[in-house]
């Protein structure tokens, strides 16, 4: 969605009709600059009242927006031309409001006239779009794509509105991402399976219930057989179904036929009556007629004798309704100086807190600019120190596990030596016996005068003998491969035992040289380590949290100067209009005081007397007038009823109606009772019936449902309580963070970015699942997003809303939106912060087409060349384009 043009008739700050031409700047980045309440913020209100009829704020409705410079004959209006996806729009809106019509009453007072909330949507064809106002409404957002609440999260970047979402803790996330993401239909599946949960276990417990309490309910005829037996049932926890329905069917076959033998009797009672009452009836309708005729006309007297009476309050009320009209004017005249009164003393009390605050400001400053000169004199030496021991710790345990390993090479060095030692042996005396062995077997071939193989001799007369225990030429063989595979392994072991004590050597040697450094002296322990370093690291923090205390100290107190600033300024401008609005209200209330025809103030306040009371007054004379017509209309009817009648005696036909009415009594009651009892037990029979078969269902299904219920809500035992809901969002949140910090850490220059905490380090008390961290490229720390400073924290939530602008447009299905605003928080960022936030949104508005920053920062009207001025009168504001 691009803008085209802005038409602004009488809407908030502009009094006339304003345009503004978007089409002068075609793409890049431009500043609303103007003074604070000029009307910048407005023109965003603007648009967004045209699409949507509301403001970017949500706090003022279309209808709270005509301005207060506007003529009465200037029409409210807001016309707004966008192009979508190469295709143009118009919608013109006005709210319901009340203007001066251009013809006065027939007294010459003026007449105010109701002008009605009008919508039009003009399509790209030209043709107008046919429909209500909530369809036009339903169209509008059809074509843009998004709702009121998505359009105004990422086209309008409000400060004040991120640093919430920022600061917020998980419960409140939750609560702003279920509006943006529409996940309440999880939270609803959540709730579904709780309540579902819920119902079944009640459900469950109230059928045991049911089925003990229908069973208390059922009456057994005292003398019947079934008593016995049913009260025996009333002992058990839980009896028999067949037993109790077997029981309960004869218990009502037999209350049946004793209601039926009762009922025959009432009957005959029941006519009886009827013949006696009719005759006392006819009689009583005379007597009662002459009793009427009576009170009838001793009610006209009554009504004759304060007649005089009811004409005098007539008159008092009157006087009584004109005092009231003019006291209207009065009593708004009254409260519009006292407010006045009020406004006065508010202005003379915020002076003086500002005169006395502007001079506490100097001292803090001075304390704050103390702090940071000790901040950066003491941090990177303590964070050099830090460093340092911090590197030694792991050596303690790196020259442990090298002792360790050297002592176990050795001790394996040792243990193959002495196998060395004894294979050698082995094989030396097994080769030593095969070689005598093999002089014997040569000497056992020698024959005489045949010379010997060995010598050449041809005598021999000392032949070697075969002892017969000497080892085969295999056994000598496998007692060589034996050694030579000993010591094999015995020169790999070595080689490896001189490389564990090489290396521990030198690591001791390196350890020896940082302790050094560190002490003086190769003494180090690994405590005395731990203890320099805890002292470090707590001497810094209370270095860094002094330095942030007095900054927040000081900022609050400038900020709260700068409120209380624009706070004076509006009581003042306030008090101007009221001033004047109070002149009106006294022309009115002698405007009003002439019309009532009051010759003068003393007769008026005369009158004022009988405006007490005169409601009552006035109830009083209706209902005098109403009873004198009903009387005499009621004297004359009963006159003619009673004409040749007279009174009769019925005392003894009442007598014998009384003792037949006493005995149909008894008798009724009796049929009740039992007509009572028999409907009781057979409710009882159906409803313990249905219970019985109700009650495996309702086991099985709360199994189910309540695991899932548990499950679905976070409830399981020894887990994080991470609801559905939660669970669906962090999704729509890593998504958020990951489009934030592809900006933040151009902003911040890779110093920080932002992470969503891990399952694993989430709380396990209450909710959790969308807690956000600040993540430490250069020192690898993590520490809470509430303690970024303001710009850190103006950054961050750029960032953020950024963001969430590209996932809620993508989420949206792929929408179009070529224009965005960002609204003031420029003023908390240094130079160095602020060129980077400017540089992150000229790249953005190469993405989007145009950016436009509302705000009143000096350095940005020198840094941004296309600027929108809103130039603030006493008539009324005005909107320009400037090119720098």
């Amino acid at each position: 969605m691009r803008p085209v043009k802005l038409i602004m008739s009488a809407f908030g700050s502009y009094a006339g009709v304003e345009e503004i031409d978007f089409t002068k700047m075609q793409h890049g980045l431009f500043l609303i600059t103007g003074d604070t309440g000029a009307g910048k913020t407005t023109i965003f209100d603007a648009i967004t009242y045209a699409l949507y009829d509301r403001t970017s704020g949500g706090s003022r409705d279309g209808n709270m927006m005509r301005s207060q410079y506007a003529n009465d004959g200037t029409d409210t209006f807001v016309e707004y031309v966008f192009s979508y996806r190469d295709k143009e729009y118009t919608v013109r809106r006005n709210p319901e409001y009340m203007r001066m019509g251009k013809r006065k009453k027939a007294d010459g007072t003026p007449r105010l006239v109701k002008e009605t909330a009008k919508v039009s949507l003009i399509l790209p064809d030209g043709s107008e779009y046919q429909g209500k106002k909530k369809e036009i409404d339903h169209k509008i957002e059809e074509i843009i794509g998004l709702d009121v609440d998505q359009f105004t999260q990422i086209a309008m970047i409000a400060q004040g509105d991120f640093l919430k979402l920022l600061h917020a803790e998980s419960r409140e996330r939750k609560r702003i991402f279920s509006r943006i993401f529409q996940t309440r239909i999880y939270w609803q599946v959540q709730e579904e399976l709780k309540e579902q949960a819920k119902q079944l276990y009640i459900r469950l417990q109230d059928n045991i219930k049911d089925c003990i309490r229908e069973m208390e309910r059922v009456e057994t005829v005292p003398e019947s057989g079934e008593a016995s037996v049913w009260a025996d049932y009333l002992t058990m926890k839980l009896p028999p179904a067949d037993g109790v329905m077997d029981t309960l069917k004869e218990i009502c076959c037999q209350g049946k036929t004793k209601e039926a033998e009762a009922e025959k009797l009432s009957y005959e009672l029941q006519k009886q009556s009827e013949e006696l009452n009719a005759s006392i009836r006819s009689g009583e309708e005379v007597n009662r007629l002459f009793l009427l005729l009576g009170q009838a006309e001793e009610k006209q007297r009554s009504l004759d004798a304060e007649k005089e009476k009811m004409e005098e309050q007539r008159r008092q009320v009157e006087d009584g309704a004109r005092a009231e009209k003019v006291s209207v004017r009065e009593t708004q005249l009254e409260r519009t100086k006292a407010e006045g009164k009020r406004l006065v003393q508010q202005i003379a009390d915020t002076r003086e807190w500002i005169e006395e605050q502007s001079k506490s400001a100097v001292s803090e400053e001075s304390v704050l600019k103390a702090a940071g000169e000790e901040l950066q004199k003491s941090e990177p030496l303590l964070q050099k120190q830090i460093i340092r021991l911090r590197d030694i710790l792991p050596r303690y345990a790196q020259i442990w596990k090298l002792e360790k390993e050297y002592a176990g090479n050795l001790k394996k060095m040792e243990a193959v030596l002495e196998e060395c030692r004894l294979a050698s042996e082995d094989y030396e005396e097994k080769y030593r016996l095969f070689f005598a062995e093999q002089a014997g077997i040569l000497a056992k071939k020698l024959t005489a005068g045949e010379p010997c193989p060995v010598c050449g001799s041809t005598e021999h007369p000392k032949k070697a003998g075969i002892s017969g225990k000497a080892p085969e030429q295999k056994d000598v063989e496998k007692a060589k491969e034996k050694r030579d595979k000993i010591e094999k392994e015995r020169s790999l072991i070595q080689e490896k035992f001189q490389q564990a004590k090489s290396r521990l050597e030198s690591e001791k040697k390196l350890f020896e040289e940082e302790a050094i450094e560190i002490q003086g002296s190769t003494e180090l322990s690994e405590e005395q380590v731990k203890e320099k370093l805890a002292g470090c690291e707590t001497e810094l923090s209370l270095i860094k949290s002094n330095y942030q205390k007095q900054e927040k100290k000081f900022r609050e107190l400038m900020e709260e100067l700068k409120r209380r600033g624009g706070l004076l300024e509006s009581r003042e401008k306030q008090l101007e209009e009221l001033n004047m609005k109070q002149k009106e209200e006294e022309e009115y209330f002698y405007q009003e005081l002439k019309n009532q025809k009051f010759d003068s103030y003393e007769s008026y306040q005369q009158a004022r007397a009988w405006m007490e009371g005169r409601d009552a007054k006035e109830a009083l004379l209706k209902q005098y007038d109403a009873q004198t017509v009903e009387v005499r209309t009621r004297l004359e009817m009963l006159r003619q009823q009673t004409e040749g009648k007279e009174k009769t005696d019925l005392s003894s036909e009442k007598e014998k109606l009384d003792e037949v009415q006493a005995a149909q009594k008894v008798q009724r009651k009796n049929v009740l009772s039992l007509h009572s009892l028999n409907q009781k037990n057979r409710q009882a029979k159906t409803k313990l019936n249905q219970y019985f078969e109700a009650r495996g269902t309702l086991t099985s299904q709360y199994e189910m449902v309540n695991h899932l219920n548990r499950t679905a809500n976070g409830m399981l035992n020894g887990s994080v309580k991470l609801d559905f809901e939660t669970y669906v969002q962090r999704k729509y949140f890593k998504q958020i963070i990951h489009a934030a910090n592809r900006r933040l850490s151009k902003m911040t220059s890779n110093e920080f970015i932002l992470q969503c905490r891990e399952i694993k380090d989430l709380s396990s008390q209450g909710q959790a699942g969308l807690d956000l961290d600040v993540y430490h490229l250069v020192n690898d720390s993590v520490r809470d997003v509430k303690t970024l400073s303001g710009g850190e924290s103006f950054m961050a939530s750029l960032s953020m809303a950024l963001g969430l602008a590209d996932i809620v447009q993508n989420t949206a299905g792929a929408i179009s939106l070529e224009t965005m605003f960002v609204d003031e928080g420029f003023g908390s960022l240094d130079d160095s912060a602020r060129e980077r936030a400017i540089q992150i949104l000229q790249e953005l508005a190469g993405e989007k087409g145009l950016v436009g920053i509302i705000s009143h920062v000096n350095e940005l009207k020198e840094q941004i060349d296309w600027k929108l001025a809103v130039t603030k009168t006493e008539q009324g504001s005005h909107a320009e384009w400037v090119l720098q």
